[in-house]
């Protein structure tokens, strides 16, 4: 089967190696149809060492949001022939043939076409994130970095009842602001936000990762009693303003997603009740044999350019 790998930091070169012929209890073989490159998928090919997922180089590696069809399986719960949406564990999902749990797959029921079908994967995260914080309805909400994820979340909060949506980011989304049910841009970074935001938002979403000063720019920011949820992947260490923290009776959290069976479903559903969602929110459609390229545009923020797409077929 064909596979890509990682020679080097931001090229991939095309190898044959064997399809996996091993699968142990609960797991499936899957042939890909298409992926979509998530932001934690960057710092990967751009050869950044990351401790929590250490597979840099291997074959097939990064790419874990996926759709493709189960050619052979070890689980009661997915058939072979079944299409499904996911994760690849590991992460090497550039390749013809990958192999994962079926507990991280959810088998699609509607009539999504390959490419907008990748968005149930990053949606399940969201729809997870937002099951586990307070109710939105009513309330003034912030989400910080509009990249992919971060407009999602505007989305369903917007859908889910919040009263107000504020989005902030350095790239200027107010062509897609109304289509993602953002009510208030801030076009610039977070610390010139936080300065001058009123009223106060009740809850927050850190939507970025990876820098401390944007969890300290949203404590800052925080109306009393407020909620921040630690979406963006962080540092192993952060330090933040604890005393404002602790004078304004905030409450953060953090975490990722556990149950893929029930949030992979609740996405396919959201998208089914959304339909124009999957058309504005894939923007960039490449070919398997472009990959490279795929994740040299996904790399730079721009605007115009959300969600990026692989597939192995016509499109």
């Amino acid at each position: 089967m064909w596979a890509l790998r990682q020679p080097g930091p931001g090229v991939f070169e095309r190898i044959e190696v064997p399809v996996p012929d091993r699968l142990a209890d609960g797991e499936v073989l899957i042939r890909l149809r298409a992926g979509a490159i998530c932001g934690s998928d960057v710092p990967k090919f751009l050869g950044v060492h990351d401790p929590d997922n250490p597979y840099t180089g291997m074959v097939g590696v990064p790419l874990h949001e996926a759709v493709g069809d189960v050619v052979e399986s070890n689980a009661e719960t997915l058939p072979a022939g079944a299409r499904v949406v996911g994760i690849v564990e590991n992460s090497r999902g550039l390749a013809e043939y990958f192999v994962t749990p079926a507990r991280l797959l959810h088998r699609l029921d509607s009539d999504l076409d390959d490419v907008h079908a990748t968005v149930v994967q990053p949606l399940s995260t969201v729809l997870s994130t937002l099951d586990r914080m307070p109710p939105v309805r009513g309330k003034r909400v912030a989400v910080l970095g509009l990249g992919p994820l971060g407009l999602l979340f505007t989305h369903v909060l917007k859908s889910m009842g919040a009263a107000t949506v504020v989005g902030v980011d350095r790239v200027d989304r107010s062509a897609v602001a109304g289509t993602f049910g953002i009510d208030e841009l801030f076009v610039g970074e977070t610390r010139a936000w936080a300065a001058r935001v009123s009223p106060e938002p009740e809850l927050c979403v850190e939507a970025v990762g990876h820098r401390q000063d944007i969890v300290a720019d949203a404590i800052e920011a925080l109306a009393p009693h407020g909620h921040l949820f630690v979406f963006g992947l962080p540092e192993d260490h952060y330090v933040f303003p604890m005393r404002t923290f602790f004078r304004k009776h905030l409450t953060m959290q953090g975490g990722t997603t556990l149950d893929w069976t029930r949030f992979l479903a609740a996405a396919e559903r959201y998208l089914v009740d959304h339909p124009g969602l999957p058309g504005a929110y894939v923007t960039d459609v490449f070919p398997i044999d472009r990959a490279e390229e795929a994740y040299r545009r996904y790399a730079f923020p721009a605007e115009g350019r959300l969600k990026v797409a692989i597939t192995t077929g016509p499109r």
